[in-house]
């Protein structure tokens, strides 16, 4: 049963401001996608809120239908996150999604990849604060417009690229800022630097949730008792069970039945085993952390060209 947050603190012995802490799942492209979140809601409890991977939006506003995929039928507990290089196409597929029932959507500022940044989108967006300016301009200009909330990093090159970042943000109404604490050139390397996440939250007029390496009970049960919020990402892949406040247990008996149905969620909806497998793959990359000592397994399981062998496979692995 889902548990409300303090609660949820209480029964896990993470204590901090229950009220106002928040348990996010990160939009991770190509795993967290509807099947996922739906199977992960069923077997887990702890989330809060869960953010689609990003949808992208172009200035004919003629969405593919694999994006369309990711809002519609309309989702509980689901905020949509937009991927675009305009502020009046932001706003556009704002008022849509609105019109579908969601109350928020979420503007990606921190994807880092090459194939997004020289299009002006994600963490691309961070590179010209004057275009980052007018591209909030142009969204808030508009009427009508559901919440909005923006995932984003403290710079492009440097961290002291933030303070600057936390102006510009001040000066619009967001409803919440999730702050991933490197720059884009880092991507996921290095340490995330809390020096310039400080300083977003101490400039900015609402709340801010910390995003980035959290992996284990002890760093959220730390970031929850000081921050608005945290959003995992990574960590939640590597232990589904994380937001509930426990270190992942193979004896828990979940964890086999959930693997079960997000097979049998994907081969309803996929044109096959084989691109059922590679997805499912992609996932165990991170979910083996978990099981030391069954390489060879994992091993199998990475080679399995078969619904059948990639079971046997994961029978293997979580026995």
């Amino acid at each position: 049963m889902e548990r409300n947050v303090k609660d949820k603190l209480i029964l896990t012995g993470i204590s901090g401001s229950a009220e106002m802490s928040k348990i996010y799942f990160a939009p991770m492209e190509g795993i967290t996608t509807p099947v996922y979140r739906k199977v992960h809601k069923k077997y887990y409890s702890g989330v809060d809120r869960y953010f689609s991977p990003f949808i992208v939006v172009t200035s004919t506003h003629n969405l593919k239908k694999r994006e369309t995929r990711e809002y519609i039928p309309f989702e509980e507990n689901m905020t949509p996150q937009i991927l675009t290089s305009g502020g009046g196409d932001f706003a556009w597929a704002a008022k849509m999604l609105k019109g579908l029932g969601y109350r928020e959507v979420n503007l990606n500022l921190g994807c880092p990849a090459a194939t997004v940044v020289t299009k002006g989108k994600g963490a691309g967006l961070l590179r010209d604060k004057d275009k980052l300016r007018r591209f909030f301009e142009d969204t808030f200009s508009e009427s009508d417009l559901p919440d909005i909330s923006i995932k984003t990093r403290c710079g492009f090159v440097y961290h002291d690229e933030a303070e600057e970042l936390a102006e510009i943000f001040a000066d619009y109404p967001f409803k919440e800022i999730i702050v991933h604490p490197r720059v884009r050139e880092e991507f996921y390397q290095g340490t995330p630097d809390l020096k310039s996440f400080d300083i977003i939250k101490s400039k900015v007029k609402c709340p801010v949730v910390y995003n980035g390496d959290i992996f284990d009970v002890h760093s959220l049960k730390e970031c929850l008792e000081k921050e608005d919020g945290v959003m995992l990402g990574r960590g939640l892949l590597r232990n589904p069970m994380l937001a509930e406040g426990k270190e992942f247990d193979v004896k828990d008996g979940r964890i086999e039945d959930f693997l079960d149905e997000l097979y049998d969620g994907y081969i309803r909806i996929m044109s096959g085993e084989r691109d059922v497998l590679f997805k499912l793959k992609e996932l165990w990359t991170y979910l083996i952390t978990g099981f030391p000592g069954r390489d060879e397994d994992y091993k199998r399981l990475m080679k399995a060209s078969t619904g059948t062998e990639y079971k046997a496979a994961v029978r293997r692995i979580v026995e």
